[in-house]
């Protein structure tokens, strides 16, 4: 079918047509609830279709001594059957040892006709029927420290079984093509080192179809050629890029060209930025962007206040309009066949989180996907006058999603790609450890933390493991995070089950004495996990007015010990779920509290922690209910004892203690107070710098 090409124009106050004198509102209405969706699902849908094609391998057999530079896929499409030839150039540097023989992931199907050296020196190699490798032999051995360049020529047809790495199809009597690599099918339909390791220093894709057609690819498009009756369009991009994010759509397209602003705070810190928008929509004679797509500008900018700045700010971002059931987020130009806003912010959010910082192997796949997850998450919180209610439900979505995970969040089996990708694990689990994270330590340490992994000088651009992301998280809140990274993510399982039990009594003394027990109930094969360690948010509702507190929970059972001016009504446990956890959390059997002015009811209390948050000196003011030995502990989150005191107290009474807090690094901590007759007193500190 032959259609007219439209380029659009996306400005501040006019969307116009080129070469035509239309004009219209820019700005479309906000979408309506029914387009928020489900971005964490959209994305996985997709990915996990890719376990229905069980002719893919799994497992990259190419050489691991060398470090690959550089891709430039220079490829034609006839598009009328789904075939391709051309040659794609593969450059890279020797490390470790000397190579002979450079072995590649090519997918048998294809067929090779040609191998040569950049300078045109023709090699041999083989391409077996089996294994999907290509092997060369070099002209001669190649020392470490050495640039090696080849060109392959071949043509083929990438197998389309099941749901196929590289797709082509008819749409509207329009033939499409597209690709989505990830995780193992880069080798589908291009030569190269087929692992997200190995991040290539810049690519090119120069693609040539008939004229009726337009190509999505990543960069910058850098010229558009027509020869007869077809088009050649160069895409070129200089930012590192991990071999599967490398993408090709092929369609009937309208060409949606804008701009991202970047406004002025985040000019103020970033430095001023107009970044060009570019879109590509199937020519269905709409003049209209998909309406979640024309938000992205602004999902930017709520991405870079959280996470800092937009990592291809020299390129662009943009969309490839795509038909198969949720996302992929290539490079600079996420592949899409939606445009619900949770799918486009999901996808928007791998450019920091996936892209920009990869995983280095697919058991880390959190570190994409469960990001990405929480990125929607913080887009509706922001954003909440637009889109009302909508964090509430996408965060019970994904909150519900993780509690039915199974298995280490780090992934153990990779070889099943239904497994690697459920949604339950990787996206909902991860996005939800992100979210703990951040009830922990509170939202501007929780910004630092992604600012910094997204701009660490290790990582970016670069790839990571859980190991990477919990080396940032130690250094921005300077406390150990051995015992959560490994309860919620390395080898921890599952998540905990309390109950609780809530009393109290009046002291005699004009106040009220609050005693919570918690229980940890969980086993297997539910939870791994004998007690995770976590501190709990407890509220003490009164008659005048509630009462805010957080304990340290590192036993299986707990008794904490409060005391309120006014009396108790009721007691939640964790009221806005800051823990993955068992929900709700029901009552358990409670140990008499005593009445009157029995030794349950002495009062030995923290009476405050100040100042608080603290930078140096501060002070821990208590009452000791009872003559004896006061025991002063500071714990950091995972439960260690960074400090502790004896005191001995001849008397019932007031008391104070000072600490140094400039020996502690920034985070967050809990001062313990264990009285003479055992109670157990619990106040929050947080250290700042």
């Amino acid at each position: 079918m032959l259609r007219l090409h439209h380029a659009l124009i996306l400005t501040i106050g006019t969307l116009l047509f080129v070469g035509a004198e239309v004009s219209r509102a820019a700005a479309p209405p906000p979408p309506q609830p029914e387009l928020i969706g489900d971005g964490a699902r959209e994305c996985a849908t997709a990915k996990i279709a890719l376990a229905e094609a069980p002719h893919h391998p799994q497992l990259s057999a190419a050489s691991t001594n060398i470090d690959v530079t550089y891709y430039h896929l220079s490829l034609t499409f006839p598009m009328v059957d789904n075939t391709l030839t051309g040659v794609v150039r593969i450059e890279g540097n020797v490390v470790g040892s000397t190579m002979s023989t450079w072995v590649l992931d090519l997918a048998n199907g294809m067929t090779v006709t040609a191998v040569k050296l950049a300078n045109g020196t023709p090699c041999t190699f083989t391409h077996p029927p089996t294994g999907n490798v290509l092997n060369i032999t070099l002209p001669s051995p190649v020392a470490p420290g050495a640039h090696v360049a080849v060109d392959v020529t071949y043509n083929g047809a990438p197998q389309q079984g099941g749901f196929g790495y590289f797709v082509f199809g008819i749409r509207s009597g329009d033939r499409f093509a597209w690709s989505l690599s990830e995780p193992y099918g880069a080798r589908e339909w291009y030569p190269c080192k087929d692992h997200p390791s190995d991040k290539a220093d810049s690519s090119r894709c120069t693609i040539t179809v008939p004229s009726i057609y337009r190509v999505g690819s990543n960069g910058l498009l850098v010229g558009e050629t027509t020869n007869g009756g077809n088009k050649t369009y160069d895409w070129v991009s200089h930012y590192r890029i991990s071999n599967y994010l490398i993408s090709v759509a092929i369609g009937d397209y309208t060409r949606y060209l804008g701009t991202y602003n970047r406004p002025a705070p985040l000019a103020a810190l970033y430095g001023p930025l107009a970044m060009t928008m570019d879109h590509l929509v199937y020519n269905d004679g709409s003049d209209a962007l998909p309406s979640g797509w024309s938000q992205s500008a602004d999902m930017i900018s709520v991405f870079e206040e959280w996470f800092g700045p937009y990592g291809f700010a020299n390129e662009k971002y943009g969309h490839s309009e795509c038909t198969f059931g949720g996302g992929m987020e290539h490079q600079t130009m996420t592949s899409l066949s939606g445009s619900s806003i949770s799918l486009v912010s999901h996808e928007l959010g791998h450019q920091w989180y996936g892209d920009k910082v990869t995983t280095k192997t697919w058991q880390h796949l959190w570190l994409n996907e469960g990001f990405a997850t929480y990125c929607a998450l913080l887009y509706f919180q922001q954003r909440a006058n637009l889109y009302p209610g909508a964090y509430e439900s996408q965060f019970t979505s994904t909150y519900n999603g993780a509690l039915t995970a199974t298995g280490t969040l780090v992934v153990q089996d990779t070889t099943d790609v239904a497994n690697l990708f459920a949604s339950s694990r990787v996206y909902n689990k991860g996005g939800m450890v992100l979210h703990m994270i951040r009830s922990i330590v509170g939202d501007n340490v929780f910004k630092n933390i992604m600012k910094s992994y997204a701009t660490d000088p290790a990582l970016q651009y670069n790839c990571a493991r859980t190991s990477d992301f919990k080396r940032v998280v130690e250094t921005v809140t300077g406390t150990d995070w051995d015992t959560f990274f490994s309860q919620w993510a390395e080898t921890g399982t599952g998540y905990p089950s309390y109950t609780k039990c809530s009393q109290w009594v009046p002291t005699g003394n004009g106040d009220w004495r609050v005693q919570v027990t918690l229980h940890q109930i969980q086993a297997l094969p539910t939870s791994n996990v004998n007690v995770f360690v976590m501190p709990v948010p407890i509220v003490i509702h009164t008659a005048g007015g509630d009462v805010s507190q957080s304990v340290l929970n590192d036993q299986r059972d707990q008794t904490f010990v409060f005391f309120v001016p006014n009396q108790p009504t009721s007691v939640e446990v964790d009221p806005n779920q800051a823990i993955l956890r068992a929900d709700p959390i029901p009552n358990g059997p409670c140990d008499p509290i005593g009445t009157g002015a029995g030794p349950l009811a002495i009062r030995s209390d923290i009476v405050s922690v100040y100042p608080n948050p603290a930078t140096g000196a501060f002070q821990v003011q208590f009452v000791a209910g009872d003559a004896g030995k006061i025991e002063l502990g500071i714990y950091d989150v995972a439960g260690r004892r960074v400090l502790s005191r004896t005191l001995s107290q001849a008397a019932a009474g007031p008391g104070a203690e000072l600490f140094n807090a400039s020996q502690f690094p920034a985070g967050v901590y809990f001062v313990r107070m264990r009285a003479a007759h055992g109670e157990l007193i619990t106040r929050k500190l947080v250290v700042i710098r």
